[in-house]
């Protein structure tokens, strides 16, 4: 049976591509550019998804979620903005929205997004059982591998002391985690702890973010607003994806960091607030502040405590573990088979952490959380990036003696990983070692 679709959105070019993108992948597709539009489709059709732009000109059209909600129970709401609004995501999820996506990742992001929302809905649809998982609330996991034990001891270090936590690694990670982890075990852990992912804003609307801002300061400025850097006083600002901060933005950032004093946008008020900062990135900010496309004084300024998060790829040995975490969390407590448990450890997981968890959700459902087969994990099968990368075996393996294998054995992940300190880490040996068994 074909999902019916609504998409409202006031920008008659995204939606057109993301109309036929959809249309071509099976899907009866509404399109509406109005709040009196959406209505007239709601009227007298029943979807089973509605993609709402929160940007309409003609109303608040974030209102619809509640009609939405009390019409068709099953319908799922999707809140699209041009702008990743906290307040308004937070709104959004308490009238009943189902996702909240922005638009900063361009057209092709946005289908990417709606399309893997539509195959969710898809799927439950398939049997009414079947709903969207929840994650049991549960202490974070971070792994048992050299490589993460000793981030856990930079990390403890950092929650200890108030100076500026620079988290840097690949996107997936676990950045966000380990960031909220050392804000629960620091001394302003009663604080609240406020998240901004700077790459979803720009210019004033970051600023504003930011900063807060009067009534009147810009064109959307209808009311005065509080800023994030005001409520986190007493607390922890986690400012995420910073390398894709604007350098105006910047340098205000700077003079707040060493002053703790900041104005609102379009306010001559000095305002203070004393807070703990952890910034995080997945780019090279040294390489950036060198060519001039980030601030090399800010740079410096954050980079007191960096702390780098390895890769999925890095600690295979963690794989397992995680899998394990996300599957009691989700509420699944029966053993893998060998067979499956080889093909999840054996695949490169390049969305890392993030990817696992949610490839694991998807398989839950594709099963109807029950015993859990290599057919649930569609893509995996076959993707033995890591195993054929270290462990490439032939004959000669066989009847070549023990130290040589050994030797053999590093030099591959010498290759794999092109550090050397990383590769000590994955082997669990130390330099010396590794450069005796070399020679």
């Amino acid at each position: 049976m074909r999902l019916k679709v609504l998409l409202v959105d006031s920008e008659q070019a995204v939606q057109v591509e993301v109309a036929r993108h959809l249309s071509d992948r099976g899907y009866d597709v509404f399109s509406a550019v109005s709040v009196d539009e959406a209505n007239a489709y709601l009227a007298v059709h029943s979807f089973d998804a509605v993609f709402l732009d929160v940007g309409l000109s003609d109303g608040e059209s974030i209102n619809l979620i509640r009609d939405i909600r009390s019409k068709e129970k099953e319908c799922a709401v999707i809140v699209i903005s041009g702008v990743a609004d906290v307040a308004t995501a937070v709104h959004a999820m308490k009238l009943g929205a189902e996702n909240f996506i922005t638009k900063s990742q361009g057209a092709e992001g946005l289908k990417l997004f709606i399309q893997r929302d539509l195959e969710l809905i898809e799927l439950r649809k398939k049997d009414t059982n079947v709903r969207r998982l929840q994650m049991a609330p549960c202490k974070p996991y971070f792994g048992e591998s050299p490589q993460i034990k000793t981030i856990y001891d930079y990390a403890a270090i950092a929650a200890k002391n108030s100076a500026v936590a620079l988290l840097t690694g690949e996107t997936g990670t676990g950045k966000g985690v380990l960031a909220k982890w050392i804000h629960d075990h620091s001394s302003v852990r009663a604080g609240n702890f406020v998240e901004l992912n700077c790459s979803a804003l720009r210019g004033d609307l970051l600023r504003s973010e930011l900063y807060g801002h009067v009534k009147g300061s810009f064109t959307s400025a209808i009311k005065d607003r509080i800023g994030l850097i005001e409520i986190a006083r007493g607390g922890t600002l986690f400012l995420d994806e910073i390398g894709d901060m604007d350098m105006e933005v910047q340098a205000e950032l700077l003079k707040t960091i060493e002053e703790k004093k900041f104005r609102r946008v379009g306010d001559n008020i000095l305002r203070s607030s004393d807070f703990r900062l952890i910034c995080a990135t997945n780019r090279n900010l040294k390489a950036m502040s060198e060519k001039g496309t980030f601030r090399s004084d800010l740079y410096y300024r954050i980079c007191v405590f960096p702390i780098e998060m390895p890769a999925l790829r890095e600690r295979p040995i963690d794989i397992l573990g995680y899998t394990d975490y996300f599957l009691k969390a989700f509420g699944y407590n029966q053993p893998l088979s060998d067979e499956l448990q080889s093909v999840l450890s054996s695949y490169s997981w390049p969305g890392n952490i993030r990817e696992l968890r949610n490839t694991i959700e998807r398989a839950l459902i594709l099963s109807h959380c029950k015993n859990l087969d290599i057919e649930h994990f569609p893509g995996l099968k076959g993707e033995n990036q890591l195993e054929s990368t270290l462990y490439p075996i032939d004959e000669k393996d066989v009847i070549w003696d023990l130290n040589e294998i050994g030797r053999r054995h590093i030099q591959r992940a010498l290759s794999f990983f092109k550090d050397k300190l990383k590769a000590c880490h994955a082997l669990g040996i130390t330099q010396s070692a590794l450069n005796q068994r070399i020679g």
